[in-house]
Order: structure tokens, then C-alpha cells, then sequence
């Protein structure tokens, strides 16, 4: 089953990105998994793992982003709000938290439904500070829903990690949170299926990352 999603991609991606933007995304791969020294393949459906809440279809399968659009889309983000915290939500198995902190982020949390991804994630975490042991990762297994967002977070990710009603209820969160404590925050959305959420609650667009047809993701700021 996973080949054929693996081969579903890589034609998908052809169509919407071309040859050579694709074939760019799969240099990356290989590139940063050996030179990060984690491991954040493959596809991972959530069927038969320990989740924190209710498995339903607003749970979506494991797959880390590209390493090239992470890279590209977080350099986007100002310098002034790279040391507060950035959440990952549906982290999987790390790798954008990873990525964060290469892009200058020093205060990073992962949370994801799955304790297995969590547990894959801290073991990748384990390995990566042998070389960088001053990082600050944590990686939480978690509800989104209920997560208690830090007073100052200032960054928030998601490579759609979840269906239109958690998203709704993460984005209450993060607006409650800026009510509480008033500051600029910045919201990654890559795959943006449900943008028109942020849209009706009052986000306005910060940056757009496209490649040809495909719609890579999207920053919002409130």
C-alpha cells in the first residue's frame, strides 16, 4: 500500500511541480536525512497506533514535508520571532522541528496524536543532540486540541495535520492565546487544504510559496 502512495506522489508531484522542481525536493531528501543524521521517511498511516484522542478521519496519515520547502519557507519568517517558541503541530517524526532550528529557531516543540511518531521522533531527537547538544526540542505525545500554548509562542506549523474541525479548534486556541497575551504570531500552513479556516478567523496572508501549479503553503500572521 505505501508504494503506491510513495508512486502517487511522485507522479502528483511531477504534474503540479515539473521535472525539475521535483526532482529538486529528491535531492533534498537524501541530503539532509544523512547530514541531520534522523530518520523521517515514509509514509505512516494512524490506524493501528496509540493515539492520545479519537482516531476519525479529522487524523491524518505521517509524512514529513520536503526538506527544500521547509527551508525555503522558514527562512520567511522574521529574525525578531526566531527565539520565542515554535509549535509544531502533528509533528510525526520531527523533521520540520529539525529543520526549525538549522533556520535559527532555538525554542521548538513537536506535538503529534501518535505515541509512536513521538517516540520515533525522540529517538531521532537522541542522535541529533550528540552534534547540537545545546538544542531545546520537546516533543509531546499529545491532543492538539488541548495542548496549553506558551504565553509567547510566536510561530506555529502545520503541513495539514488534521481535518477542518481540529483546525477550527487549534485555531480558537492560538486566537485565545493572543488575546491573553498580545503580540504578533506567525501561522505556517503547508498543503493548505483548509486555508479558508484561517481566512474566516481573521488571518491575513504574510507570504505564499507556489511552484508551478502546486500551492506549496501559505503564512498567515494576526
Amino acid at each position: 500500500m505505501k508504494f503506491f502512495q510513495y508512486i502517487y506522489y511522485f507522479i502528483r508531484s511531477l504534474y503540479y511541480r515539473g521535472l525539475v522542481n521535483t526532482f529538486k525536493l529528491l535531492s533534498y531528501e537524501g541530503k539532509y536525512e544523512k547530514q541531520l543524521e534522523i530518520n523521517t521517511h515514509s509514509i505512516v498511516n494512524l490506524d493501528k497506533l496509540t493515539l492520545a484522542g479519537e482516531n476519525s478521519d479529522q487524523n491524518h496519515h505521517y509524512q514529513g514535508a520536503s526538506y527544500y520547502i521547509l527551508f525555503s519557507i522558514f527562512e520567511k519568517i522574521p529574525l525578531k520571532v526566531r527565539h520565542f517558541p515554535f509549535i509544531d503541530y502533528g509533528c510525526g517524526k520531527g523533521r520540520a522541528i529539525f529543520v526549525a532550528e538549522q533556520c535559527g529557531f532555538t525554542k521548538l516543540v513537536g506535538v503529534d496524536i501518535a505515541k509512536e511518531l513521538i517516540d520515533d521522533a525522540n529517538q531521532n531527537k537522541a542522535i541529533y543532540k550528540k552534534k547540537n547538544p545545546e538544542s531545546r526540542i520537546d516533543f509531546l505525545f499529545e491532543d492538539a486540541t488541548k495542548y496549553k500554548i506558551p504565553d509567547n509562542a510566536s510561530v506555529f506549523y502545520f503541513f495539514n495535520p488534521f481535518g477542518e474541525e481540529v483546525m477550527q479548534k487549534v485555531i480558537e486556541n492560538i486566537k485565545m492565546s493572543v488575546k491573553s497575551n498580545p503580540r504578533k504570531i506567525y501561522c505556517i500552513y503547508l498543503n493548505p487544504k483548509y486555508k479558508a479556516v484561517f481566512e474566516k478567523n481573521g488571518f491575513e496572508v504574510f507570504y505564499i510559496k507556489k511552484n508551478k501549479r502546486y500551492l506549496e503553503g501559505i503564512i498567515y500572521t494576526i
